[in-house]
C-alpha cells in the first residue's frame, strides 16, 4: 500500500457548467468526454485538478481526452500517479456513480495476494480527522475507501493495504473485460458504516490513481467517462 495524500473536494458541477461561485451546488457531476481533443493537463488543471506523484511527468503518465472513453490514463512504466480534486466538501451524499473501464491491466495484480497494483482506482476521503497510518514513516490520513477495477480479486470484498488498517479499505467493484465500459453505483455511506462502525462524515477529497510499482513492464491503460454524486450537495470552500 502506497502513502496516502489527504485531499479536499471541489465542485464538479461548477467545473462543467462554468456557473458563478455559489455557497451550495447540487448533484455534482463531471463528464470527461466534454474535453475531447483538448490538452488533458490544461483541461483538468482549469477544473481544479492537481497532479501528484508521476501524474505531471509525461514520460511516466499518459493523459488524453477522447469522445468515446473520456479521460484515458496510461502508465508508461513502473510508477504511481494521482489526479486529485481539491477545495470544499460534499454533504447529503450516498452513492458515487462512475462510468469507467480498463484497456490493459497490471499483470498479476491482486490485493488479496499482496500484489497491490491497479490500472485505475478512485480514492474517496471522509472528514478531516487524520487517523494513524500504523507507521512512523508513513503520514497519517483521513478515513478512505478506494474503489478499483480488477481481474483477480473478489468483487465487493474489502481488503487492507500494508498501512492504514484502521482507516482504509480497498474494494474491487467489477471485473471488466479489456475495453469494456462499466458503470459502478456504490453506496459510500453504507460501506463506511460497515467497515468503520460509525456514520460517515462529509467527503473532503477524491483522487484517481494508478500504481504499477513492481509490475513487469509497468504499462497499463484505463479510462473514466463520467463521475457523479447524485442528490449530493457541494459546499463551496477555499
Amino acid at each position: 500500500m502506497r502513502k496516502i495524500i489527504p485531499l479536499f473536494f471541489v465542485a464538479l458541477s461548477l467545473t462543467v457548467s462554468g456557473a458563478p461561485p455559489a455557497m451550495a451546488q447540487h448533484d455534482p457531476a463531471l463528464d470527461f468526454r466534454d474535453g475531447a481533443g483538448q490538452n488533458a493537463w490544461q483541461w483538468l488543471g482549469a477544473r481544479n485538478f492537481v497532479f501528484e506523484r508521476g501524474a505531471n511527468d509525461k514520460t511516466k503518465t499518459g493523459l488524453s481526452l477522447t469522445a468515446d472513453q473520456g479521460l484515458v490514463i496510461e502508465s508508461l512504466g513502473q510508477g504511481q500517479s494521482l489526479i486529485a480534486l481539491k477545495k470544499g466538501h460534499l454533504e447529503n451524499y450516498r452513492d458515487v456513480e462512475i462510468t469507467w473501464g480498463v484497456n490493459a491491466f497490471p499483470q498479476g495484480a491482486s490485493y488479496a495476494a499482496g500484489k497491490r497494483n491497479e490500472a485505475i482506482m478512485l480514492q474517496v476521503f471522509f472528514g478531516k480527522e487524520n487517523v494513524s497510518s500504523g507507521s512512523m514513516l508513513v503520514p497519517d490520513a483521513p478515513y478512505f475507501l478506494a474503489l478499483h477495477l480488477c481481474e483477480n480479486d473478489v468483487i465487493g470484498k474489502p481488503e487492507q493495504g500494508r498501512f492504514y488498517h484502521k482507516s482504509g479499505r480497498f474494494i474491487c467493484v467489477a471485473h471488466p473485460k479489456p475495453g469494456e465500459v462499466v458503470t459502478t453505483t456504490f453506496n459510500l455511506k453504507q460501506a463506511f458504516r460497515e467497515n468503520f462502525g460509525k456514520e460517515a462524515p462529509p467527503l473532503y477529497g477524491i483522487a484517481f490513481e494508478f500504481d504499477t510499482n513492481g509490475v513487469a513492464g509497468g504499462k497499463t491503460s484505463a479510462f473514466v467517462r463520467k463521475i457523479a454524486f447524485p442528490k449530493a450537495t457541494y459546499i463551496r470552500g477555499e
